[in-house]
């Protein structure tokens, strides 16, 4: 009785290992039977849980590096931007030379900025342009917008220019139409001041300030900027003029010196 049970359990695992492909095979081959496939459909209905967490998981891989290459287009984008804007500031600073160029009669001398407050105590630029270059001592000095300055050191290669936002400068301007002369002087920014104009002038807010006859070293009808405001000076018979200066002088980057006498 003992050898008769024995054989059956030394030969379990290969009994079932057989039934199991026998079962394999039966579902194989009966795959068109309506039985097996609703078998089949009720069994994917039960264990399709089980394909949630890796479809979670996919679609995480997927957004992650998704997001990866809007990020690299995102910046490239930002760095195509970038230099387009720059080349567009570029662009129109060439136009503005051009115009520039264009409406004055003058022999100019271009030069670029070399170093920004050259001296503690002057408010003044270093250009690369010197006396080899054609310039001299107490030249006028432009952007492609107006006056800026003049030169006050000038050495073969390298010239110095006091900025019209020197304490110590001062121009004389005109006022147009109405061409009441006065003196100007910085105040701060680009905003200066213009005193000992005339009470009765006729000076509106807009009028263009230009440089007038009366300037030593700078030629008439240089572009200078316009008034911005005016008033009464008390106990005088002027007014004083405030004018916006065309020129920004934070940002100025090529100038023009004026070649010759003027």
């Amino acid at each position: 009785m003992a050898k008769i049970d024995l054989f059956p359990k030394q030969k379990l695992d290969s009994f079932i290992l057989f039934l199991c492909v026998f079962i394999s095979f039966a579902l194989i081959f009966s795959n068109d039977n309506r039985n097996i496939q609703g078998l089949r459909s009720s069994a994917i209905d039960t264990f399709s849980f089980l394909y949630q967490p890796f479809n979670w998981l996919d679609n995480q891989l997927f957004l992650t590096k998704k997001l990866e290459v809007l990020s690299e287009e995102n910046l490239k984008l930002n760095l195509e931007n970038q230099i387009l804007s720059s080349n567009k500031i570029e662009n129109q600073r060439l136009r503005d030379l051009l115009k520039f160029r264009e409406r004055n009669e003058f022999d100019f001398i271009g030069a670029d900025i070399l170093s920004k407050g050259f001296s503690s105590n002057l408010s003044s630029v270093l250009l690369d342009r010197g006396s080899n270059d054609g310039v001299k001592n107490n030249s006028p000095v432009l952007s492609s917008r107006g006056v800026v300055g003049k030169t006050i050191l000038v050495a073969k290669d390298y010239s110095t220019v006091q900025l019209i936002s020197d304490i110590d400068f001062r121009l004389s301007v005109k006022i147009m139409p109405s061409e009441a002369e006065g003196i100007m002087r910085w105040i701060q920014d680009d905003i200066c001041q213009i005193v000992e104009v005339q009470t009765t002038s006729d000076v509106q807010i807009g009028d263009i300030v230009l440089t007038s006859n009366l300037s030593i070293y700078f030629p008439p009808n240089l572009p200078v900027g316009e008034v911005i405001s005016f008033y009464k000076e008390s106990n005088s018979s002027n007014k004083i003029v405030r004018m916006r200066l065309f020129s920004d002088l934070s940002t100025l980057n090529q100038l023009f010196i004026l070649k010759g006498d003027k």
